[in-house]
């Protein structure tokens, strides 16, 4: 990824979370405003319902106390004409009398586009008051709220007041929630900015590792930052990335350890078969010596290659191991048939104990530990000088059974008591070339890890290393 892409994708997706807040902010914004202009409206309407009601049922009692008031009376009642329609200008709505029917008697408008009846019937129940209230279409008039409150001496005082006039007295109300949608929108695309750089930041930081990775740059680390989840990834990220260059690493050296194992026999082999071919080697003896070297560096070499494979089964999870009862009696009658005269030969005094301490016995795959157990006897003899002692030894408690295998040797240094289970490694390079490999140790430790023990290198009671073995009860 060029240098010119990070701040582009970055600007990309500042955007898209700016337009993705900016987005539900007005959706938000339109829906508490649909919401809230619905109940304004509802709430507007019920409170002038109220107000209305009462004001209309106090002029309907002075009505009633003046007496018929309709169109073309006296002096007297042309002034309660003029009054009548102060009283509707002050409450603003328009007044109508009716007869009990609901038609329109007297109008306090003075244009003719008033209603000329008015439907009592249907304005539903009455109240405690007798007033009638619902919100109606009428001809001649817009949707209104009618207001219908019955007078002593017969009829009804209508009071009509057009919706749009009720709803326009929250108009203000309205602009301010308008006003406080537009500064919540610029908010959002504020926040989103801010946001959107804290949440952008730590992801880029991640791919642009992924990518240094994929091009190479094994071991590269990310900063651990933003949010708990964020951050959470960016440290497995940084372990993966970890364990890949462990990994890498570990694969650079096996090819190089590898190529260094089969370099020296291949060397010797090519070597003493070139002098054979050329003729160089002219008595029998040397050339008879020379043929079994070969022979020899063959077999390491077929040594090596079984060693690899068998390493490289374990690699590929190919090596099954049982999980049954082992016959400790029958391993121990194996072991001691199988090295007493390889530890004879080197002058080694092997000592096998009872290897079933209290009866018990462990639980794993008995070949296995017999391959285990025979590689660490082997190595024991191999590092224990001429006259010393080798001894293998069990002993068991609540939690698992150990085995043990001691020698009088030159020990293992603490600082290598790990190292030694490493591929390759070897205390003592000088004994590579008597045919140790280095991977025994190892393919000991995979083997036991998979019956479910382990195994670990300290410091013996004869003073020289103990290797131990460990496997849970059967």
């Amino acid at each position: 990824m060029t240098s010119s892409g990070v701040p582009a994708q970055r600007g990309s997706l500042v955007r898209s979370t700016q337009l993705s807040m900016l987005a539900v902010a007005a959706v938000s914004a339109l829906v508490v405003f649909v919401v809230f202009y619905v109940a304004w409206t509802q709430y507007t309407v019920a409170v002038r319902t109220t107000e209305l009601s009462r004001q209309t049922v106090a002029l309907a009692s002075g009505l009633s106390a003046g007496g018929t008031l309709t169109e073309g009376d006296a002096s007297s009642d042309g002034i309660r004409q003029q009054l009548f329609r102060v009283q509707a200008s002050l409450i603003g709505a328009r007044l109508l009398v009716t007869d009990d029917s609901g038609v329109v008697e007297l109008s306090s408008g003075t244009d003719d586009q008033g209603p000329s009846s008015v439907g009592i019937d249907s304005l539903g129940e009455a109240d405690a008051r007798g007033v009638k209230t619902a919100v109606r279409s009428l001809s001649g008039i817009s949707r209104v709220l009618v207001v219908a409150a019955p007078v002593e001496h017969g009829g009804w005082l209508v009071a009509l007041q057009p919706v749009s006039e009720i709803s326009a007295a929250g108009n203000w109300v309205l602009m301010l929630l308008l006003g406080s949608v537009a500064v919540a929108l610029i908010v959002a695309w504020a926040t989103g900015s801010v946001l959107a750089r804290r949440l952008t930041a730590p992801i880029l930081s991640l791919r642009a590792g992924a990518e240094a990775i994929s091009a190479g740059e094994w071991g590269h680390q990310v900063p651990e930052e933003g949010a708990a989840e964020i951050a959470s990834l960016a440290a497995s990220f940084n372990s993966m990335s970890s364990r890949v260059s462990d990994a890498y690493t570990a694969q650079k050296h096996f090819v190089g350890d590898v190529s260094h194992e089969l370099r020296t026999p291949i060397t010797s082999i090519q070597g003493f078969a070139g002098a054979l071919l050329d003729g160089t080697v002219e008595d029998e003896e040397t050339a008879q010596r020379f043929i079994k070297v070969i022979r020899q560096e063959a077999q390491r070499l077929g040594d090596l290659t079984t060693t690899l494979l068998a390493l490289s089964d374990l690699d590929a999870g190919r090596v099954e191991v049982a999980r049954r009862r082992i016959d400790t009696v029958a391993l121990g009658d194996a072991l001691r048939a199988r090295h007493a005269p390889e530890a004879e030969a080197a002058q080694i005094a092997l000592h096998i104990d009872d290897l079933a301490p209290e009866g018990v016995h462990p639980l794993g795959d008995e070949s296995r530990l017999l391959q285990v157990t025979s590689a660490l006897i082997t190595n024991a003899i191999n590092y224990t000088p001429a006259g010393g002692n080798v001894t293998v030894s069990a002993e068991a408690d609540a939690a698992a059974w150990r085995l043990h295998v001691d020698d009088n040797g030159p020990g293992i240094p603490v600082e290598d008591r790990e190292r030694i289970f490493e591929r390759f490694v070897r205390l003592d390079p000088s004994r590579s070339a008597a045919g140790g490999s280095g991977l025994g140790l190892s393919i000991c430790r995979r083997l036991m890890l998979l019956m479910g023990g382990a195994v670990s290198a300290g410091e013996s009671p004869f003073g020289g290393a103990r290797l131990e073995l460990e496997l849970p009860l059967s």
